[in-house]
């Protein structure tokens, strides 16, 4: 099973997959106060309740805003699944091209949301999405 994270600005939220299928889904609170043991507790009971164990999970990913919370919560999957998550960002070797003049600047959830569309839809797509700031991209195929 695959555990993603989705860490923002007020919420993490966290979808648990069978191949293609949503097992499960959370959301929490976005805190820089969690520790790695309290993040691996959490995921760990939320796991036990919908029926699956720590040990099921065999990867993690994380797409991030928050940098201040990317690393505790990371250890946190790492101690509670024994899975090294993999962290989605500008750095990250990506299937397309971030054709931005800074593109360290672009944030992992419009990595992510560019992803998806460019997959669903295999065709020139404008993405917005309405969380915290109000984005727009652009995709070309």
């Amino acid at each position: 099973m695959l555990l993603a994270c989705d860490i923002g600005n007020t919420e993490t939220t966290v979808g648990l997959f069978a191949e293609d299928r949503l097992e499960a889904h959370w959301r929490l609170h976005s805190t820089t106060q969690r520790t790695p043991d309290e993040w691996a507790a959490i995921f760990t009971a939320h796991l036990t309740q919908a029926g699956h164990s720590t040990q099921e999970i065999r990867a993690a990913i994380v797409a991030s805003v928050s940098p201040q919370i990317t690393e505790s919560l990371c250890e946190g999957v790492a101690l509670a699944t024994t899975r090294q998550p993999a962290k989605i960002d500008a750095r990250a070797q990506l299937p397309m091209v971030l054709d931005v003049d800074e593109p360290l600047t672009v944030g992992a959830d419009r990595i992510v949301n560019t992803l998806a569309a460019a997959e669903l839809f295999k065709q020139d797509t404008i993405v917005v999405d309405f969380g915290t700031a109000t984005t727009f991209d652009c995709i070309t195929v």
